[in-house]
């Protein structure tokens, strides 16, 4: 297997763009993402695409329709969904088109427009998709999941409503500074703890919103990519996780869990993370910036432990500590997070990839985390889906 590098990335800024198709901010990323990379559109030799869900036979051919505008050259397009693992998805099919060698030069793409409000099911036919039971007999959004298990997590480790909030506050710094994020507010601590309840103890600052956005990313061997780039970005690791069984997380979309715990909480996540550290060759010890899944505070806490990075119960210490911030002992989040971004299912995966580039290359300004060498992205989807990046320099 060759070993892949990444020579371009691009992003359309986050937020909501009611003028724009999910094409148009598809175009956006991909065209700085072509700048970047000093690489011609006709030298792309494949595209992996998320699928956006939303957009209906289009959404579900969106490599093609991206083709359309670029220009249609006759190479394999394939499109994905995985969750919100979409992106995820998409980078490991293109690493793996190169690492095989049946590429050189490969687009990894994820674009997205969210739906106003909670994420909700697809289809219109309840009979057919068990998500729309959920969501019309339960009544229960995402949300009211991942407070579930924050209130575990509560009468479990004792967290306390400072500890969620302090989350938002760090994050918010971190958005504040970045260009491309959604949300630019520097809050405080009073500001988040006096926010609506959403659902019990998740209030609505510690909640990520639904926003639209896109990235992209291009791949090349590694051989080849000084032919394009100074500072080509090393693909040490590029995995998927699924669930396992026993896993005692209540899993959006299901109203139940096991009542006895015989796998870990997140159980993809944890699968994703161990495959990426065993493929990378390193541990999380090793891991100088993470990018993680902070759809809500409950989650920035819980994937420090699901992933390695400390032990059960141990995340809020290393919060409070401020183990957690630039300067400490492991940067979480400086791109702003989902706190600051918000949610967009096909896109954020690769979202994550590009700040991470963007951190290993120096790129950062007064976020930058110093003299970063190995970075990892990792994201988690519906029913049992996970992604996980580890980049190196």
């Amino acid at each position: 297997m060759r070993e892949v590098a990444i020579i371009g990335i691009g992003l359309h800024p986050w937020g909501k763009f009611p003028q724009k198709t999910f094409i148009d901010l598809g175009v956006e990323a991909v065209s700085k993402a072509l700048v970047d990379a000093q690489i011609q559109w006709k030298e792309i030799e494949t595209i992996c695409s998320g699928i956006y869900i939303w957009g209906g036979n289009a959404g579900h051919l969106s490599g093609q329709y991206l083709a359309s505008v670029f220009g249609e050259t006759g190479i394999p397009i394939v499109n994905v969904y995985n969750a919100c693992a979409t992106g995820a998805s998409a980078m490991r099919m293109a690493t793996m088109s190169i690492a095989s060698g049946q590429v050189d030069v490969a687009l990894a793409v994820g674009m997205d427009v969210s739906p106003e409000g909670f994420l909700g099911a697809k289809s219109d036919d309840p009979k057919q998709d068990r998500d729309v039971l959920r969501w019309r007999m339960v009544g229960m959004p995402n949300p009211i999941y991942w407070a579930i298990e924050c209130r575990k997590r509560m009468e479990k480790y004792g967290t306390t409503e400072e500890d969620l909030a302090r989350v938002k506050v760090l994050l918010s710094k971190y958005g504040a500074q970045n260009p491309n994020s959604r949300y630019k507010k520097i809050y405080t601590m009073e500001e988040v703890l006096s926010s609506k309840m959403v659902s019990d103890p998740l209030r609505l600052y510690e909640i990520c919103a639904t926003s639209d956005g896109a990235a992209a990313v291009i791949l090349c061997a590694a051989s080849k990519a000084r032919q394009y780039t100074s500072k080509p970005i090393t693909v040490a690791a590029s995995t998927l996780g699924s669930a396992l069984y026993g896993d005692p997380t209540l899993r959006i979309s299901a109203i139940s869990a096991p009542a006895k715990a015989e796998a870990p909480l997140l159980s993809e996540s944890y699968s994703a993370s161990q495959q990426a550290y065993k493929q990378a060759g390193i541990g999380p010890e090793d891991i100088d910036i993470l990018e993680l899944p902070d759809n809500s505070s409950w989650h920035y806490l819980q994937y420090l432990e699901t992933c390695g990075f400390c032990g059960e119960g141990a995340a809020e210490s290393m919060v409070r500590e401020g183990q957690t911030q630039i300067g400490g002992r492991l940067p979480v989040c400086p791109s702003g997070g989902f706190a600051s971004f918000g949610e967009a299912i096909g896109a954020q995966a690769a979202w994550q990839v590009a700040e991470v580039v963007m951190q290993l290359r120096g790129q950062c300004g007064s976020r930058q985390v110093a003299d970063a060498k190995v970075g990892m992205a990792q994201t988690y989807g519906l029913m049992g889906n996970s992604g996980t990046t580890i980049l190196k320099r």
